[in-house]
């Protein structure tokens, strides 16, 4: 919190912080009844308090009863009981509540209060920021990224216990366990989804690389429609394609029309039906599109506010990273880049959702497969990313499509490997494929 603020003078509920631990020490189902809320220690503003939710999310977290008795040892263990007032204090707190029937408001006014402590304290180092020398442009995109931050995390900078977080999975857990919840939002191909754990997952980068015309953006294309048919909203950003030709594809993918009768308007008998359903289909989407070229990070976090005031964004397409301009004094070509790569990364931590970039390979790659260090212009892509899909031609099927090996050579919560892709160019169409892409083909073969 800023020093310069006088603490007597900042928004908190001594009554709401006292109410929830009374609640959470009185009664055992207490704790489950506000798991959904995320509180974290660093939500109460008198330190007592913050020490004592840590000791109850302790025990929460091992299956252990939560009293004061069990409060008061966990404490001693971890030589903090003076901290919290000691036992007289831990008795205080659980004989002010009549009962544990509200302490999900309760829980709700010290979010609250704690949300208000952090607006004041961001407004402080927005002032700071503003006073600084430098790019305007840039302290606007600082300043905006720590109340786009506050929207999710709620009190920044908060180090939190293990404990606690494991507290706060143990619901999640269960629900993976039970079939209520999916582990990510499904890609529509299932050899991607498996690659993902699931699908996309908020606060991921996913950089799909590929040499010009093998399919990237067609690619990244019908995973955003595919989010979108299930009503969860998706931005791209096509700094290359006009928004035009994108709604050719979509229409191609959708209808079953092949992609040259839409860009030449020779059309065969029934197209039309065809074009409709495909237009209908659109008109269901929640998937935006925005075909700005030159984009810098505060153009793209901007684009990303503006749908979020409609929609909860799921996933962000950028296509691609090497026509994103600098918004910063890097002079070099790769400084940038890194730099724009990270800023991806943060945004989609801030933001709760997921960041597709989508990137060129150097010309290297095309004398045998695509390896990391292909990446264009910049080591950043590949270490700010959490999955990595390197896309290669692999052969022709029977009916035209193309065979594309999607190499997964990063992915940090999920396994690596080699999967099997089919592209049908002229409908604009991805599935997974049963082609062997298992080994290496050319130089590698015999190695």
């Amino acid at each position: 919190m800023n020093a310069r603020l006088d603490p007597a003078a900042l928004p908190w509920s001594s009554e709401a912080e006292q109410s929830v631990l009374g609640a959470l020490m009185q009664d055992p189902a207490a704790a489950l009844r506000i798991a959904d809320r995320q509180l974290q220690a660093g939500h109460f503003f008198d330190q007592r308090h913050a020490v004592i939710w840590t000791a109850v999310a302790d025990l929460v977290a091992r299956h252990q009863p939560v009293d004061v008795v069990t409060v008061f040892e966990r404490l001693q263990a971890q030589h903090r009981d003076e901290a919290a007032g000691g036992l007289p204090y831990l008795n205080a707190l659980a004989q002010s509540v009549p009962s544990a029937a509200h302490i999900g408001r309760h829980a709700d006014i010290v979010l609250e209060k704690a949300l208000r402590r952090a607006i004041v304290d961001a407004a402080g180092q927005a002032q700071e920021i503003a006073q600084r020398p430098g790019d305007a442009d840039e302290a606007l995109d600082q300043v905006a990224a720590l109340f786009v931050g506050l929207k999710r995390t709620r009190v920044r900078g908060s180090p939190r216990r293990l404990a606690e977080l494991a507290a706060q999975r143990i619901e999640h857990w269960q629900a993976l366990g039970d079939g209520s919840t999916e582990p990510g939002t499904p890609t529509g191909l299932e050899a991607i989804d498996a690659a993902l754990g699931g699908g996309v997952k908020p606060g991921k980068v996913i950089v799909v690389a590929a040499r010009p015309s093998v399919g990237k953006t067609s690619l990244a294309c019908q995973i955003g429609m595919n989010i979108g048919a299930v009503c969860k909203a998706v931005l791209i950003l096509s700094q290359e394609m006009p928004a035009g030709d994108l709604t050719d594809r979509a229409a191609a993918n959708l209808g079953g029309i092949p992609l040259d009768r839409l860009t030449t308007g020779r059309f065969a008998d029934g197209d039309a039906a065809l074009l409709a359903e495909a237009a209908d289909a659109m008109s269901r989407l929640p998937v935006y599109v925005d075909d700005q070229p030159a984009l810098t990070l505060l153009d793209i976090r901007a684009k990303v506010r503006q749908v979020q005031q409609h929609e909860a964004l799921v996933l962000v397409i950028v296509d691609y990273l090497q026509l994103c301009a600098p918004g910063g004094n890097a002079q070099h070509r790769h400084h940038q880049i890194e730099a724009i790569s990270r800023g991806l990364k943060t945004l989609a931590k801030e933001a709760g959702l997921c960041v597709m970039v989508l990137s060129q390979l150097n010309r290297a790659s095309e004398a045998d497969e695509p390896e990391l260090h292909h990446l264009k212009e910049s080591g950043a892509i590949e270490e700010d990313a959490d999955t990595v899909i390197l896309l290669h031609p692999w052969g022709n099927e029977i009916g035209g499509s193309m065979t594309v090996l999607a190499k997964v050579p990063k992915n940090r919560q999920g396994r690596r490997g080699r999967l099997a892709l089919s592209f049908d160019g002229r409908l604009q169409r991805w599935a997974s494929s049963v082609a062997d892409v298992s080994r290496r083909r050319g130089k590698e073969a015999g190695k």
